[in-house]
């Protein structure tokens, strides 16, 4: 029975050690944003086109298309952002339910432990006290300590796969403990991606305020 509960909690482990391995693979670094603003200066663009205001109204247009294609592009890089933060909440909340199993588990096994050393020490005495028994015969002494030796070899093997079940605990409180630091890098990418759009998008809606009246101003003088 105790050697079925254990490879029961010995399957738990090796599961949790996959859902953390995938989890430390998982935890990647976010798309670069790409989206660049180039120069925008109408000032130059004005001073070119001065004797011709037709020309100017189509450079004016060709701009406003630009300027309109970078803030569609905008709107692309918020839909990849809600998902790289939906996979960050995703990782985080996987990684609270393999803590809370890691930790479950490592008491489990320190239980598990003193309760095998505890028996071991029962029947270490259950020894010394039926080694001082010489008035049974050979049989019954022989089937008696043939007995006590099974459990001494039952509870030393059991003890050995605690002890590695335990090295395996620690090791995947190492996975987790990395791939907490690899999560808090990858929000942190992503509160900068988010800063860092917000601004592109400020000054693309300038621009494209700026543009709008330049170009209603252009064909004033058409």
């Amino acid at each position: 029975m105790h050697r079925f509960l254990t490879l029961i909690d010995m399957k738990k482990g090796f599961i949790l050690a996959f859902l953390v391995m995938s989890l430390a693979v998982s935890a990647q670094t976010v798309n670069p944003l790409t989206i660049e603003l180039g120069d925008f200066n109408l000032d130059s663009l004005r001073m070119l086109y001065s004797a011709e205001p037709t020309m100017y109204c189509a450079s004016l247009e060709v701009l406003e298309q630009s300027v309109q294609k970078q803030l569609d592009a905008v709107a692309l890089v918020k839909k990849e952002i809600k998902a790289e933060q939906n996979h960050a909440k995703e990782v985080a909340n996987s990684l609270k339910v393999a803590s809370k199993m890691t930790a479950a588990m490592k008491k489990l096994y320190s239980q598990e432990e003193a309760e095998l050393k505890a028996m071991q020490k029962t029947v270490d005495k259950q020894q010394k006290t039926f080694a001082k028994q010489k008035d049974l015969n050979q049989d019954i002494r022989d089937s008696y300590n043939l007995f006590l030796e099974n459990e001494q070899k039952e509870l030393s093997y059991s003890l050995r796969e605690v002890a590695d079940r335990q090295r395996a605990i620690t090791d995947l409180e190492t996975y987790l403990q990395t791939t907490q630091g690899q999560l808090q890098n990858f929000q942190q990418e992503i509160t900068q991606k988010t800063a860092s759009l917000v601004q592109i998008e400020t000054e693309l809606k300038t621009r494209m305020t700026t543009v709008k009246v330049e170009k209603k101003a252009a064909k004033g003088l058409q």
